[in-house]
C-alpha cells in the first residue's frame, strides 16, 4: 500500500510571542491531513520557544518545535529547518511560510496541490495585485519592490515576478541541493535561491520546472522585520550575489 505523500511546512520565528497565531495553525492541521508544521525558533529573546512548545504538545506528530541557540537570520533559520526535515525522511516535499501569516495558511493548499503533481521542483507564491485577489501592501513598498525587481532581474537574469514572497514549496530532493550551503545574503536569500536553482538545472529546465502562483490573499502585517535601511543596502546585496554566482570566476559553474 502506497503511503500518501507528505509536506513539511517550515515556519521561521524570531521574537514572535505577540504575533504568532497559534489557533490558526491548529485549525489548519485539523482540516489538512498531509501537511505538518515545523517551527524553527531563530534564537528569540522572548517567549517564542514556550509558545511553539505548547503548540507542539497540542498536536503531537503534526507540529514540531525546534530552536537555534542564537539568532542566525531568516535564511539560516530556514536552512536549518530544511536540514531537520530532511533528516526526518518522512516528507516528499517541504516549504516555508512567514510566521506572521501575511499569506494565510489556506494559500498553501493550491501550491501544495501543484507540487504533488511532480511536474515542478519549486512552486512559489507571487503577490500580484489584480482583480479578484486581495493583495494589500503600502503603495510605497509596492513601488520600491517593483523597481528593485526590475533592477535585479536585468542584472541577474532571474525573471521571476516576485522572488521575495515568503511562501514557497519544493521537492525534498531539490531542496536538499538548494539549501546545502549557507547563503551569501542574509535577507535577499530568496533571490539567491532562484539563482541557485537556475544554475543547478539550466535555463530551459528552469522555465519548465519553476512556477509562480498568484496568491488570492496577502496582507502586509505591521511591525515588519524589514527596515528602510534594508532597501538602501539592497543594491550592494545584489552585487554580492552577482559576484558569487555570475562573476568572471563563476561563469562556467
Amino acid at each position: 500500500m502506497l503511503m500518501p505523500k507528505r509536506t513539511a511546512l517550515i515556519v521561521p520565528c524570531y521574537n514572535e510571542e505577540q504575533r504568532l497565531k497559534g489557533q490558526a495553525f491548529l485549525q489548519f492541521l485539523a482540516e489538512t491531513e498531509n501537511i505538518d508544521i515545523w517551527f524553527v525558533n531563530d534564537g528569540s529573546s522572548d517567549g517564542t520557544q514556550r509558545i511553539i512548545d505548547q503548540l507542539s504538545e497540542s498536536a503531537p506528530g503534526r507540529i514540531f518545535a525546534r530552536g537555534l541557540s542564537e539568532n542566525r537570520g531568516k535564511a539560516e533559520a530556514i536552512r536549518a529547518g530544511v536540514g531537520m526535515v530532511l533528516e526526518n525522511e518522512n516528507y516528499d516535499y517541504l516549504g516555508y511560510i512567514d510566521a506572521d501569516l501575511s499569506a494565510p495558511l489556506e494559500e498553501v493548499l493550491p501550491l501544495n496541490a501543484l507540487i504533488l503533481e511532480d511536474k515542478h521542483l519549486i512552486v512559489a507564491g507571487s503577490r500580484v495585485k489584480m482583480a479578484g485577489r486581495n493583495i494589500r501592501r503600502t503603495p510605497m513598498r509596492h513601488y520600491i519592490s517593483r523597481i528593485f525587481a526590475t533592477y535585479y532581474s536585468q542584472l541577474l537574469r532571474v525573471h521571476n515576478y516576485d522572488t521575495q514572497c515568503g511562501l514557497k514549496l519544493f521537492t525534498s530532493g531539490f531542496a536538499g541541493q538548494l539549501f546545502a550551503t549557507p547563503f551569501v545574503s542574509r535577507w535577499l536569500f530568496d533571490l539567491e535561491l532562484f539563482l541557485r536553482a537556475k544554475k543547478l538545472i539550466g535555463e530551459p529546465e528552469y522555465a519548465r520546472k519553476i512556477i509562480e502562483v498568484p496568491l488570492n490573499e496577502w496582507c502586509e502585517v505591521g511591525e515588519s522585520r524589514l527596515k528602510w535601511t534594508d532597501f538602501i543596502k539592497a543594491p550592494a546585496e545584489v552585487l554580492k550575489i552577482y559576484s558569487r554566482y555570475l562573476g568572471s570566476n563563476n561563469q562556467a559553474s
